[in-house]
C-alpha cells in the first residue's frame, strides 16, 4: 500500500511535427528522470511530471484527465498518448 503513495516521475514530450504526445516512465527521482530525458530524447523538449503511480496505463489516464481540466475539450483530452516503444520508432525514423 505504501508503494502507491510514492511519487514516480514521468517524461512528457510531443512530436514537433504532428504534436502527438508521448509519455515515458522516468524514474524514482526527478534528477534520474531528467537524465533519462536528456539521454533518450535527443534534443526534444520535454516536461517532467510527478505522479503517484508506476503503472503506465494509470499514468496515461491521469495525464488525459489533467488535459481535460486544462482544455475542457474531450477531443484533446482523449487524444492517444504514445509510449516508449512508439517513441523509439519515431526517433529511429527521425534520425534515418
Amino acid at each position: 500500500m505504501q508503494e502507491s503513495r510514492r511519487k514516480y516521475y514521468w517524461l512528457i514530450t510531443r512530436d514537433p511535427e504532428t504534436g502527438k504526445p508521448f509519455l515515458i516512465a522516468g524514474g524514482n527521482t526527478e534528477q534520474e528522470c531528467r537524465e533519462k530525458g536528456l539521454e533518450m530524447l535527443g534534443g526534444l523538449d520535454f516536461e517532467i511530471r510527478g505522479l503517484y503511480t508506476r503503472n503506465l496505463a494509470r499514468a496515461s489516464s491521469m495525464v488525459r484527465g489533467e488535459r481535460l481540466e486544462d482544455t475542457h475539450s474531450l477531443k484533446t483530452a482523449s487524444e492517444r498518448i504514445g509510449h516508449e516503444r512508439s517513441l523509439n520508432r519515431y526517433m529511429k525514423r527521425r534520425t534515418a
